[in-house]
């Protein structure tokens, strides 16, 4: 099993939306559909990408969290995933995949659950996603590159991504 998805994957992203978190924090952002971002407690802005099977009407649309990072200096900044470039993505298929695997068991409400689906970009190492997302995949599931597969940035995120 590769740790990268396959390069034909495709998902198409039906939408750049506000988190549905009742509580969460919202200011205006001009580069935002509908002028407005959601922000975390440390100031930096997110956003929810959506995204479904383009071949498939009827499937499942996930969601990925978007996020920017920190520079050196403590700066908030988008380092990939900028609204104002993603915007333009909007109802076009991208290289992308939701990936489903066996992880460490976790609690769900009063449920156990050992597996877990998140979106997956080109180039992105899928181990890396599932921990930034927070979920350690499963012994059975730890898998090394495939020789013939390489990742130009080494399995940092294409979109900086994280959960808030």
């Amino acid at each position: 099993m590769s740790n990268f998805i396959s390069g034909d994957a495709k998902l198409l992203l039906t939408g750049i939306n506000l988190s549905s978190n009742p509580t969460a924090t919202v200011v205006d952002d001009p580069e935002m559909p509908g002028g407005k971002i959601n922000v975390t407690s440390d100031g930096r802005k997110y956003y929810l990408a959506t995204f479904r099977d383009p071949s498939n009407p009827f499937a499942a649309e996930r969601t990925r969290v978007v996020a920017q990072t920190t520079n050196a200096a403590g700066e908030a900044i988008w380092k990939a995933g900028n609204p104002s470039v993603i915007k333009q993505f909007v109802g076009k298929t991208i290289p992308a995949d939701i990936v489903t695997r066996n992880v460490e068991s976790y609690t769900v409400g009063e449920n156990l659950v050992d597996t877990y689906s998140c979106i997956v970009m080109k180039g992105e190492a899928i181990k890396s996603i599932f921990t930034q997302q927070g979920h350690e995949l499963a012994e059975e599931e730890y898998v090394l590159v495939d020789e013939d597969e390489t990742s130009e940035d080494d399995g940092q995120s294409m979109l900086d991504t994280q959960q808030s």
